[in-house]
């Protein structure tokens, strides 16, 4: 995948999340959906339910975060995107979270790729802390 195609979302060396570029410039291009923009902070990392179940967004507010690398892939408004819980980018603080970004249908495994590519210090701050990226699944509704 192309650098031209891809975005990370996340904290960079410190508190605040930004859309970045794979040079790490915070930008933020025309005609990224508004909606989107909307939801990518917080509200796409999975949690977990009180009946224990997978959700994402705010709508349960007894959800509580998933551990930290474990990710949902979402496919919507024409993006494909992984989000996952992450305070291993700048920002220790509950909430904190990072999410890979292309235009168009994509695997997990090419969304991971092109972060590694794109983004190894990512990557590698995750590891440092020994944070591995995996994939959940929802099981249903609540």
């Amino acid at each position: 995948m192309g650098k031209d195609h891809v975005l990370f979302f996340g904290c960079w060396g410190e508190a605040g999340h930004v859309l970045r570029r794979p040079a790490g410039r915070s930008v933020l291009p025309p005609g990224l959906h508004v909606k989107l923009c909307g939801m990518l902070d917080s509200n796409l990392a999975p949690r977990r339910t009180r009946r224990g179940s997978i959700s994402w967004g705010g709508a349960d507010s007894a959800a509580v975060e998933y551990p930290q690398g474990q990710f949902l892939r979402h496919q919507m408004l024409g993006y494909t995107i992984l989000s996952w819980w992450d305070r291993c980018q700048g920002d220790s603080r509950p909430g904190s979270n990072s999410s890979i970004i292309a235009v168009g249908v994509y695997t997990s495994e090419v969304m991971l790729a092109a972060l590694a590519e794109h983004f190894p210090t990512v990557i590698e701050n995750l590891k440092r802390a020994g944070v591995e990226l995996v994939e959940v699944f929802p099981l249903g509704g609540d």
